[in-house]
């Protein structure tokens, strides 16, 4: 294992674990090499240097970072080794499909409220209305959701309790 320096043949884009094997199977062979650091749930796509300059959907190492490059050989965990190996054909992913295959995959992953980890399989847990535009919705884990008390929506009681005055219930 050796720490490679991004930003000077290649720039990383690190992803969640989760993130990543979504993003990883939308892409299929038009990925590049991937490393995938089990230790810490991350996966890197390199890309070319300054192609993923300007994003702000998911963490871009360049110069001044770098990243733990395991040796060619190395395909199977534990700790950092390569889940698309790097090959002459197969030197770099194209960003701009990448980029489209990253949002694709953020999609269908939420953040748990609670534990604070990303799950695919997220179950809203409640609402906070914008009062001049959209709102937010919060999700959890299913492990986490019945932590939660039971879903209130408060302009929908508001237009509860304005029907009961109208009709002399309240």
């Amino acid at each position: 294992m050796e720490a490679q320096p991004a930003g000077r043949w290649w720039d990383a884009v690190r992803v969640p674990t989760l993130i990543g094997e979504r993003a990883l199977s939308l892409l299929g062979g038009e990925s590049g090499p991937v490393i995938e650091d089990t230790y810490g749930a991350v996966w890197y796509w390199l890309v070319p240097l300054g192609a993923a300059a300007d994003w702000t959907l998911q963490r871009v190492l360049s110069e001044g970072a770098y990243v733990a490059v395991p040796p060619l050989d190395r395909t199977l965990g534990p700790g950092p080794h390569w889940r698309v190996p790097f090959t002459s054909d197969r030197c770099l992913t194209d960003a701009a499909r990448l980029h489209t295959a990253l949002l694709a995959a953020m999609t269908t992953v939420k953040h748990c409220q609670r534990c604070e980890r990303l799950t695919a399989d997220a179950v809203a847990v409640g609402d906070v209305h914008g009062a001049s535009g959209a709102g937010r919705t919060f999700y959890a884990c299913a492990a986490c959701a019945p932590c939660f008390p039971r879903r209130r929506d408060p302009l929908a009681e508001l237009a509860a309790t304005r029907r009961a005055l109208r009709e002399g219930r309240a």
